[in-house]
Order: structure tokens, then sequence, then C-alpha cells
């Protein structure tokens, strides 16, 4: 590290073609440009420049010296722009996409002080079902919850999530508590279309054992919130996360069956972006503000008792 300075005005000596053209960049003398050089090849013990009245010339030692000085200083000013990005306030449009469900019952609850705070930052949401190509819709981040994010893309974890299989309390009266996942195979069940939900199979988890059970349903629509309003009207039973149904369970509208049992494979909510959209203010800010309001536990299921994890 001693070295970095001397190794930064060698790169700055070769891309001037004169100590006199790198001291104008860096802002020193040219004699000083000239000693920095001489102390990086005392270090090295290697010539790396021919000096001549007229012109420099690289030797064989000092270009493939170059190549390395040139990466580094690079970088460095790469560093240099992603802190000043970083300190810049945050600003312009930042497009994300996540499910319905979820801009309903967490995120638009929680924009009006987001917008507050970052008065120069517009927000634009587009909802999906299926995962969306973040590139290729020109999008800055996408909320996704799964077990297992893309390794192609950044992942940063925002909460653990809860699915529960649920019904209202008249449904169970009737038809009764299932005790077991196979139990489900004789319940009216309301879920997602076929195309949507692995072939109309939910899968669960208790402890280390991972359970697959068919699940024909009686009622299929791809929203959530139509599916919790169903379960609550007494359909039959659903498989929902307990941001949607939270406030369910709480009034007592909705009651948990099979509760030790953790439906969909224990999935995680991820802020999800590009590589190349690390640094920017507004993405930043956004992902931070989600994590201090969501908390550890969320939010959305701090009174309810649940324990995460196998």
């Amino acid at each position: 590290m001693d070295d970095l300075p001397y190794l930064v005005t060698f790169a700055h000596v070769v891309d001037a073609g004169s100590f006199a053209g790198a001291a104008q960049r860096l802002g020193i003398a040219a004699s000083a440009a000239s000693k920095h050089v001489s102390k990086l090849e005392r270090a090295l013990g290697a010539r790396l420049l021919q000096r001549s009245t007229r012109k420099l010339s690289l030797t064989e030692a000092g270009a493939a010296y170059y190549q390395h000085c040139a990466r580094i200083v690079e970088e460095l000013e790469q560093s240099r722009e992603a802190v000043a990005r970083l300190q810049a306030e945050p600003g312009g449009r930042l497009r994300i996409t996540c499910l319905n469900s979820f801009v309903s019952a967490v995120l638009a609850p929680l924009m009006p002080e987001f917008l507050r705070r970052y008065p120069k930052v517009d927000v634009e949401i587009v909802t999906s079902d299926l995962p969306v190509d973040l590139a290729q819709e020109g999008l800055d981040l996408a909320l996704r919850m799964t077990g297992a994010p893309s390794p192609q893309l950044v992942a940063r974890p925002l909460a653990p999530l809860r699915f529960v299989v649920c019904a209202s309390p008249r449904y169970f009266a009737v038809h009764g508590l299932p005790q077991q996942p196979q139990d489900l195979t004789a319940h009216a069940l309301l879920g997602y279309p076929r195309h949507l939900s692995d072939d109309n199979t939910w899968h669960f988890m208790r402890g280390a054992e991972r359970i697959e059970v068919p699940a024909p349903t009686r009622f299929a629509v791809n929203n959530m919130q139509a599916l919790r309003a169903l379960a609550v009207a007494g359909s039959g039973i659903t498989l929902l996360p307990t941001y949607v149904v939270g406030d369910d369970l709480r009034a007592g509208r909705l009651t948990v069956a099979l509760a030790d049992y953790i439906g969909f494979d224990n999935p995680q909510l991820y802020a999800v972006y590009l590589p190349n959209r690390y640094g920017s203010p507004k993405l930043r800010v956004f992902v931070e503000y989600l994590i201090e309001k969501i908390g550890s536990p969320p939010f959305w299921d701090r009174d309810l008792g649940f324990a995460y994890g196998a």
C-alpha cells in the first residue's frame, strides 16, 4: 500500500506520455512525478521507463507492470464514483415489480412516509405473479418470495415469510379440522390456477420432513385477496402468507390449521436487483427503508406467535 501513490503516478505518466503531463493531471510538480517513478523502480528492483530528452518509452517490465497499474487506477476511479453516487441525494423514478397482494397489504401503507422522506424520488410499481426480466423491462427492483433467489442477481433478504393453511371457523365446524397435510384432499381448496401453482401441488415442511400434497382446487384465481375473501366467507381452505391473512387471524375471521407445518418450503422475501444497479441512491434508500419498517420479526407477524425456521 505504501507504493500506491507511486503506482498511480506511473500509470498517469504512461497515459500522458510525459512527467509534465502526468504532473498536470495530478496537481503536483513534474520533478515530484519523476521522483515517484524512481522510488517505484527502486522498490520493484526493475527499470520501468526508458528516459531520453525526446520521449519516454516502456521497458518490457514496465509494459507488464502498467497493465496491472491501469486496472488498479480504473478501479480506484470507479470506487470514488460509487461513493459519490451513494452520497448524492436520491432522485429519479424507481421502478419496482412485486405481487399485487404485497402492494395492497404491505407496500401501499408504507409509501406515504417514504415519499415524504425522499421528495425527489418517484415510484412506479408494476405487479406480476410471475418473475419478470428486470433488464428487459427496465426495472430497478423486484420484491420476490422464494427460497432460492437467482445467483445472477443481487438479493437482499428482507423478511422470513409464513404461509398458513386457514379457513373460517364456520367451515372447520362443518367439515372438520385437517390433522395432517394429506387430509386436505378431502376438503374444498382455494388456490392459484394450475399453470401458476406447480400443477396444483401444495408443499409443506416440518423439521427436515418435506411433504407434497395434491391440491385440486374447488376455486382458483391468481389473486391472494380474492382467495382470502372466499376463505373468510366459508367457501373452503386456502394457503396464504400471513401478511395477507394476519388481520383476519387476529379478528377470528380465519383459523389456522396444521400450524406445525410450514407452507411452500419456508420462503423468504428478498429485494432483488441487477448488479449494475448497486450504488443507486434511490434503490439503496428504498431497500434500507423496507428493512427499517418491516423489522425482525416482520411487523405483520409480531403478535401471531409463529416461530420461523425448521
